[in-house]
């Protein structure tokens, strides 16, 4: 056991350490080795173009090809192993890219994935990044596989952040022959948000991964420093040259959905049926070419998949990621908040988070309606949206408090300013009312880039409430710089004791944090380890009286392997001062005092390429007064491109002195795509804690591009007495028509 002196020694030291990043960083950082910047031209077509992915148009063949791939992965700077061909066209509604994949050996290549957004990554795949204001920040991606999956993505933040949900109405096929694969892509011009001009030139990058060789490039070379974050750069990219006269109709799509079902609620001994119809709208208006209006009547989220269920052995509340389509519009926008140190941690703030509307302890509330505008006005970026949900209540039971929810506004302001050459400013104001309360939040972010591999950000919070006074702020700064093999992190935050912003999340308030981070990860291309990530991270919490809460000191190791596939090994010595007992459990209390312990983990994956690809993970180590021990398993059984299998389950075991709980799931999600435009997918999960079995049945037929036709069948059991019971069963067909007058 350490003494006090040792205790606050160290402590001293470490906040030191955070202090120098943090203060040091602009001093040590430089820029990157600048490149001359790469031009492609884009050709006007006057034909129509067949969308079959064999590129078999005359005007394909006119067009001028760009190539000479490099990587960033594994061999930063060296031209890729094998050829690629990206030719340009478009016409006063589209714009075109035919793709063409040279390969030396067809046989090899990797293609398990024909589901719309499944995640491409793992295999064969090209993609197109667009930047159509040219600002170097934001952009839009498009990646295709050789059985034609597509997937898009909506980029911000010089692709530090990427909204994965975002769904553009695009088209894209491709074709296998004997010595390429092509992809043929058309993106309507009303998809993409532009400042219009007579002669337009927008940033441009495009890339291939070849996944046998773990290899990744791109046209316009990227810094391998960045990971797999390096193909969503956007200050890292070449230049599109060519459109011209592209005037686009004041765009104008409608979405109407309709809806009829049945639904059968167990209640005591009754069991209740109830029909189910419904009809909604949602709009979407194009104002200029770059700000668009979205509107919205009577929302229905029949479609999206349920919530995965997580374990939760912390006194902090679990963070669930926004899945709802009109939320997902131009969410980059709306982000506001304290980055998350990695995707697998909740944010420790969000000024703003879009599942506090709608969603009420686990309920559907339904949306009235609602309107949002977003989009650019010449250096500014614009968002502002405004919802209405409606009353909502839910009687009580012995287990569950009732639930009583009176009709509420939501509305939020959002302005960026550019400045500099990728740097910005920005405010937001946020406001929750109803007939009886408010609350309302605001706030000022900047994020400064001196250097393409440093940046500097910065956040100011408040909110207000009828009963709100004093220590009801937030602020954060923190800094980021790194290199081809080196990466250095810093930051501090404070969040007061009465920060409540009832329209976003908070992990914990009353704290002040210093963190730190460096990570060293060369190449090492030896004993078969392709590249390891290294290094200590510090994590150092007080309260409002600057009294020590919480301190985590970790060491990491993360080796990846040349074959694919990889294994970590994590060490962590934790602090924890609790000043009043938290029940983790039923009937399990940790008790009010200080606590020292230590905990390990590792992991291993197989190449999530393969065929059949396994995760294992297992954890080990003291845990407040007790002890905790778990693993978690996860296997993905891909034979081809049209079935899948995806089976999950985590197990811990917590025992403290009043005895021991387990705290387990399973999942598995089964995946059946009969065609691009066509799949059905199952998902069924069991938590422990819960004791609910739920199970989520959806077939998706994507009749034409935007418009879709879905089944969907949703299954809740109580496991918890001496049967299983259905408590809970919905069967609903939904359909929707895309509409571009």
């Amino acid at each position: 056991m350490l003494s006090n002196y040792q205790e606050n020694s160290i402590y001293g030291l470490v906040c030191c350490y955070l202090w120098s990043i943090c203060l040091l960083f602009p001093l040590i950082a430089g820029a990157d080795p600048g490149i001359m910047e790469l031009q492609a031209e884009a050709y006007r077509t006057f034909q129509s173009i067949e969308i079959d992915g064999e590129l078999s148009e005359p005007d394909w063949q006119n067009a001028k090809p760009i190539g000479h791939f490099v990587q960033y992965e594994p061999d930063e700077g060296k031209p890729a192993t094998q050829p690629t061909e990206v030719r340009i066209l478009y016409n006063d509604k589209h714009i075109y890219f035919g793709i063409t994949c040279f390969d030396t050996d067809l046989s090899k290549l990797v293609a398990n994935e024909m589901r719309r957004d499944a995640g491409l990554y793992d295999n064969d795949n090209v993609f197109v990044l667009l930047d159509t204001y040219n600002d170097r920040r934001s952009g839009f991606f498009f990646r295709v596989n050789p059985l034609g999956a597509m997937e898009d993505a909506a980029v911000t933040d010089n692709g530090d952040s990427q909204n994965e949900d975002w769904d553009a109405v695009w088209n894209c096929r491709t074709q296998i022959n004997h010595d390429n694969w092509t992809a043929e892509i058309a993106i309507p011009f009303s998809q993409l948000r532009f400042n219009r001009s007579d002669d337009m030139t927008w940033g441009l990058n495009v890339g291939r991964t070849i996944r046998r060789n773990q290899e990744e490039g791109t046209w316009a070379p990227v810094s391998g420093a960045y990971s797999w974050r390096a193909r969503y750069r956007t200050a890292n990219i070449g230049s599109l040259t060519g459109l011209k006269g592209i005037s686009p109709s004041r765009n104008l799509e409608l979405l109407p959905y309709l809806l009829p079902g049945v639904s059968r609620t167990k209640e005591e001994d009754d069991n209740d049926t109830d029909g189910v119809f419904d009809i909604g709208l949602d709009v979407k208006y194009g104002l200029t070419s770059n700000l668009t209006a979205d509107l919205t009547f009577n929302t229905d989220f029949a479609q999206v998949e349920a919530d995965q269920e997580q374990v939760n052995l912390t006194r902090f509340s679990l963070f669930f990621p926004e899945k709802r389509p009109f939320f997902l519009e131009g969410a980059g926008l709306f982000d506001f908040g304290i980055p998350r140190t990695s995707f697998r941690r909740p944010p420790p703030l969000l000024l703003f988070y879009s599942r506090r509307i709608g969603i009420e302890e686990g309920y559907a509330v339904p949306i009235v309606t609602g309107g949002k505008i977003t989009g650019k006005l010449g250096s500014y970026g614009v968002g502002l949206l405004n919802v209405f949900a409606d009353e909502f209540h839910v009687a009580g039971d012995e287990e569950n408090d009732p639930v009583d929810v009176p009709r509420t506004n939501y509305s939020v302001l959002r302005v960026k300013r550019d400045i500099l050459s990728s740097s910005s400013i920005g405010v937001i104001a946020i406001n929750k009312q109803n007939a009886d309360t408010y609350n309302r939040a605001g706030g000022l972010d900047f994020v400064y880039r001196p250097a393409d591999n440093l940046n500097v950000r910065g956040v100011w919070a408040r909110t207000f409430g009828e009963d709100m006074s004093g220590r009801n702020s937030a602020w954060y700064l923190g800094s980021n710089w790194q290199k081809s093999n080196f990466r250095l992190v810093g930051s501090y935050m404070e969040i007061g004791e009465n920060f409540n912003p009832e329209v976003g999340f908070v992990r914990r308030t009353g704290i002040r944090q210093f963190r730190g981070e460096t990570r060293f990860t060369p190449f090492i291309n030896k004993l078969g380890i392709r590249r390891i990530w290294t290094g200590p991270e510090f994590d150092i919490v007080l309260n409002e009286d600057n009294d020590l809460e919480t301190r985590n000191i970790t060491l990491s190791n993360w080796f990846e392997f040349e074959r694919g596939g990889w294994i970590s090994f994590q060490a962590q010595r934790t602090f924890e001062r609790l000043d009043e007992e938290f029940e983790i459990r039923d009937e399990f209390i940790i008790p009010v005092g200080e606590y020292h312990f230590n905990s390990f983990r590792t992991s291993i994956s197989t190449d999530d390429s393969k065929k059949i690809s396994a995760r294992v993970g297992a954890n080990f180590g003291d845990f407040f007064n007790g002890e905790r021990r778990g693993f978690d398993v996860g296997i993905d059984f891909r034979p081809n491109g049209r079935f899948s299998l995806e089976p999950r389950f985590q197990f811990n075991r917590v025992t403290l002195p009043d005895g021991s709980f387990n705290a387990s799931i399973f999942g598995a999600r089964m995946g059946y795509s009969f065609s691009t435009a066509l799949f059905a997918k199952l998902f069924a999960q069991w938590n422990s804690d819960s004791d609910v079995v739920s199970t989520n049945f959806l077939l998706n037929y994507i009749y034409r591009p935007g418009s879709d036709f879905f089944l969907v069948f949703n299954q809740i059991y109580d496991n918890s007495g001496a049967k299983t019971e259905l408590t809970d069963s919905t069967f609903v067909a939904k359909m929707t028509y895309w509409w571009n007058p």
